[in-house]
């Protein structure tokens, strides 16, 4: 499960944002791009790493500031891209994962006493290949965790944006699979000794391997060239080690968002 919010860095990025907009103006030929973002989210673990058995609804926010290769943005970290020629792209990044709060007895039972898991920073390599006009893009996500326990994980990601109504009205469906290694699944899916004796679970020793699986279809409308309004549905699933994991009873959920959005 991918995590590159960066909620400590939240208005370092507006301030950083706005600035070189501004100084941007001024520049002939010097661009950036600046937007905004609010909505909500139906997923099983928000930006502040509360994690529910059930996928439930979070408020969430986003900023995204792009300037030339350099990008800071609440969903891919603060960045550089390397390469960007013929479709490709590839970079590097930071970004941050806010861990998991103990559970509580309403949304995540198993989760109690199970103890905090705790932020950390990630390290991010990234690759992608968009293709027709941008309509079809696939991108690679290495994020290693700051805290070496804590392991990495590999996302794999495939998208195809299709226009329905010009430039007014755009629809898009994606497939993702994320790939953990034996630390990152024993961290978040697995149950020590002590954590057995303390939550009631039983002792679970977690694999590398696939640990989820995410299908998503969206539809993007532009209001106007400043505002617009995206709505998305779709599934997540759990797989090997993370399904047999004894945490979640949940292995399957329906996700969705619906956020507004302005870029400047």
């Amino acid at each position: 499960m991918k995590q590159t919010s960066l909620l400590p860095l939240i208005v370092a990025f507006v301030g950083v944002g706005l600035a070189h907009v501004s100084h941007a103006a001024e520049q002939t030929g010097n661009e950036s791009e600046l937007s905004l973002s609010l909505g909500a989210e139906l997923t099983n673990r928000n930006l502040i790493g509360e994690a529910s058995d059930k996928a439930k609804w979070s408020p969430t926010f986003g900023i995204n500031y792009q300037k030339g290769r350099f990008f800071a943005s609440t969903e891919r970290g603060i960045g550089y891209n390397l390469l960007q020629e013929g479709g490709f792209h590839a970079g590097v990044a930071a970004g941050a994962d806010p861990g998991r709060k103990d559970g509580d007895r309403k949304d995540s039972p198993r989760l109690v006493r199970m103890g905090k898991i705790d932020g950390t920073a990630l390290a991010i390599v990234f690759a992608g290949y968009q293709g027709f006009d941008g309509l079809v893009k696939i991108n690679a996500t290495h994020l290693a965790s700051a805290k070496s326990e804590y392991g990495s994980q590999t996302v794999i990601s495939a998208a195809l944006d299709v226009p329905l109504m010009g430039d007014k009205l755009s629809g898009s469906l994606s497939l993702s699979a994320t790939h953990a290694d034996r630390k990152y699944a024993q961290t978040y899916y697995g149950v020590t000794a002590a954590q057995a004796a303390r939550s009631g679970n039983r002792v679970y020793n977690a694999k590398a391997g696939w640990i989820s699986c995410d299908f998503s279809m969206a539809l993007n409308y532009a209001i106007d060239k400043h505002w617009s309004a995206t709505a998305s549905v779709g599934r997540h699933e759990l797989r090997e080690s993370a399904e047999l994991s004894p945490l979640f009873a949940t292995k399957k959920s329906t996700v969705g968002a619906a956020s507004l959005s302005y870029r400047f």
